[in-house]
């Protein structure tokens, strides 16, 4: 088997985990706070873009097909080291994840009604 074939199969799963993953997360802080912007909530300006216009479920699906697309073509095509720094960026991606999904879930328990106190 081609170390391509395996690279584009490692890194197109990681995609979709990791979009996968920022769709849960938007979608409990929108149900936590609704009237928080997505630019607050996301850094990704093609998924915000996106969410603005199509709204969270359509725009998450067309910038999956998007990005989803990307990766691959960067996968088949790139240089080998610009495949692993793409490794080392969804992996990161991924633990990321793991931290903000922890953090929103500890302040939906804490403030269950939006509000966080301002500190003084």
């Amino acid at each position: 088997m081609n170390w391509r074939i395996i690279a584009i199969v490692i890194l197109m799963t990681l995609s979709i985990i990791d979009l996968s993953c920022t769709y849960y997360y938007v979608s409990k802080y929108k149900t936590w706070q609704p009237e928080k912007s997505y630019n607050l909530i996301e850094n990704n300006p093609v998924l915000v873009f996106l969410w603005n216009t199509f709204g969270l479920h359509l725009g998450t699906f067309i910038g999956a097909v998007v990005m989803l697309s990307l990766i691959y073509i960067v996968a088949k095509l790139a240089h080998p080291i610009v495949v692993g720094i793409l490794f080392l960026f969804l992996t990161y991606a991924l633990f990321n994840h793991y931290t903000n999904i922890t953090l929103i879930k500890d302040l939906i328990t804490k403030y269950p009604d939006g509000t966080i106190p301002l500190l003084k």
